[in-house]
């Protein structure tokens, strides 16, 4: 009976076939006396904490992610083996992320850019193990994301190029080549791929959560509409809405030619007003604008 390969664990396989000449020679275990699996087994487990052990499994490793295919959530990473220099690729899509934190492997989850020093476990796939793949993956710290974030501190105006990738927006800082999500506002008109060849100026949001930092344009190509409903929210003038659907947990509403929509919330007054079939779908109705943003506008009724 062949008990390396077939009763110990699949998974540990190629540890055992690599210790086997220590543990069989060293011992002098018989090769095919089952009676000698406990013996094998218990010392195995000596040497699964040793520092062989540890250099042919779970060791971790450290690298460099010198590039990142957005589309396919893929990074390949850079590191030193042997003094050699190889590269390999690593899954960064919030799923593994969501598992690695639901393992506590990692504490929360992590956007990863280029240029991130990371550490991860070497693991093999495909047939025979033919393949390599970092996992674990866990961010340790980037030299030139700090660099900006510094700079950002005093200057926060930075260079790059526009990148659009499945309908996304991203923005490549013209230095360090680090991409960064660009948030547009949907009241603006986005920009097309004529404008992405030139470089725009661009400021970082959240810089205080390096995990969740983002862009945003230093000039924006407003739609007309979101710069009246400015003037009516410095003003504080009632504007005319119009209804779009009426659901229990508000009533949907375009502002400003039907331009801006957004949602009003359902008070007692207004309860009464579509109990009593006074308000319906494409009814108009007034109201002030509260809150307004490039990314939100909150409204309140008027009447």
């Amino acid at each position: 009976m062949r008990y390396e390969k077939n009763i110990i664990a699949r998974h540990e396989e190629d540890v055992i076939v690599r210790h086997e000449a220590i543990c069989i020679n060293k011992h002098r275990l018989p090769r095919n006396d089952v009676r000698t699996i406990p013996i094998y087994l218990y010392l195995l487990s000596i040497y699964r904490n040793s520092p062989t052990f540890m250099l042919m499994s779970d060791k971790s490793i450290s690298g460099k992610i010198t590039f990142i295919h957005h589309e396919k959530n893929r990074a390949v990473i850079e590191y030193i083996d042997n003094g050699k220099k190889k590269t390999i690729q690593a899954d960064i899509s919030e799923k593994e992320q969501q598992k690695l934190k639901e393992q506590k492997i990692i504490k929360k989850p992590h956007r990863f850019l280029m240029g991130d020093q990371v550490s991860f476990i070497l693991k093999k796939t495909g047939a025979n193990g033919s393949q390599q793949y970092a996992s674990n993956l866990q961010y340790q710290y980037n030299t030139l994301l700090e660099l900006l974030l510094n700079k950002a501190q005093t200057e926060n105006k930075f260079l790059g190029y526009i990148k659009v990738s499945d309908d996304n927006y991203f923005i490549k800082e013209i230095d360090s080549y680090l991409f960064f999500p660009l948030t547009v506002s949907p009241y603006e008109i986005a920009p097309t791929e004529k404008e992405a060849a030139d470089p725009v100026y661009f400021k970082f949001e959240k810089i205080d959560k390096p995990e969740k930092i983002s862009a945003s344009l230093y000039n924006h190509n407003y739609i007309p509409e979101f710069l009246i409903a400015v003037q009516h929210f410095k003003k504080q003038t009632v504007v005319d809405a119009t209804i779009r659907k009426i659901t229990a947990f508000g009533i949907h509403i375009d502002l400003i030619k039907d331009k801006l929509p957004t949602k009003l919330n359902i008070d007692e007054s207004l309860t009464k007003k579509i109990v009593d079939k006074s308000l319906v779908v494409n009814s108009i109705i007034p109201v002030k604008i509260k809150h307004l943003s490039p990314l939100k506008i909150v409204v309140e009724f008027a009447g």
